[in-house]
């Protein structure tokens, strides 16, 4: 989405934001919880507001920048995930 968006001034990141937090999806799955929602909270507030990151796109972040698995990188997985994505969309 990223390279789609190019020049228009949006910028799209993916953040993986804390692990296991107090969620009600957590909670309901018997998850032992790792991270407090702070930590999640401040993490994704970090990526929308941070002057540093206001022209940042197209990156991964796992706190900090980080690399996402493989399939994050192959173009034919990520047509294949947009296609999907469009269709479960508009299926709404």
């Amino acid at each position: 989405m990223a390279e789609e968006l190019e020049g228009s001034g949006v910028t799209v990141n993916s953040i993986h934001p804390a692990t296991y937090m107090p969620t009600t999806m957590s909670r309901r799955s018997g998850m032992e919880v790792v991270d407090t929602l702070e930590k999640g909270v401040a993490a994704t507030r970090r990526l929308v507001d941070a002057p540093e990151l206001a022209e940042i796109t197209g990156r991964y972040f796992d706190g900090e920048e980080a690399r996402a698995s493989e399939e994050a990188y192959d173009p034919d997985y990520r047509r294949r995930l947009r296609e999907l994505t469009r269709k479960m969309v508009a299926d709404v």
